[in-house]
């Protein structure tokens, strides 16, 4: 299954935070609210352990915070757009505005992965973080050009 079928407009979020850790805990209550995971502090820690590892912001104003849960029965994926851009600890230094968060069953590797790769070719052979990135776009049009872009994959 590709990215649309994990990703609905409940899983689209304008994020108003304005650093890493609040970020990550913007995220995960949208994930809680979308209805993908029901242990928000489970989700939070794990995405901070991660993070102490070193950065998930792969550059070019991309993020892909992830992280593997014991007791998660299928992945949650949700996109979160900032405007503004945060300082998130990217490879290039630059702010982040496009935020892939994905949480995964431990017991998924295999899954994990391909979805983390899947996103990372989404990104850099497609133009959806271009059209994502525009001004004025709603959930709606993202999840429709999430469908569009993902084809071309």
């Amino acid at each position: 299954m590709g990215l649309v079928g994990y990703i609905d407009e409940n899983c689209v979020v304008t994020l108003e935070a304005g650093d890493k850790e609040a970020v990550l805990k913007e995220l995960t209550d949208a994930l809680v609210k979308a209805g993908k995971i029901d242990k928000p502090d489970v989700a939070l820690s794990a995405l901070t352990e991660r993070e102490a590892l070193g950065s998930t912001g792969v550059g070019e104003q991309v993020a892909i915070p992830h992280a593997k849960l014991k007791n998660l029965d299928d992945m949650a994926i949700l996109i979160g757009i900032s405007r503004t851009g945060i300082g998130f600890g990217a490879c290039d230094g630059e702010p982040v505005r496009l935020f892939f968060l994905l949480l995964a069953p431990e017991k998924q590797m295999n899954l994990h992965l391909k979805t983390l790769a899947r996103i990372s070719r989404l990104v850099k052979l497609t133009e959806f973080k271009n059209k994502v990135l525009a001004d004025n776009i709603t959930s709606a049009d993202v999840c429709a050009i999430l469908e569009e872009e993902e084809a071309k994959l």
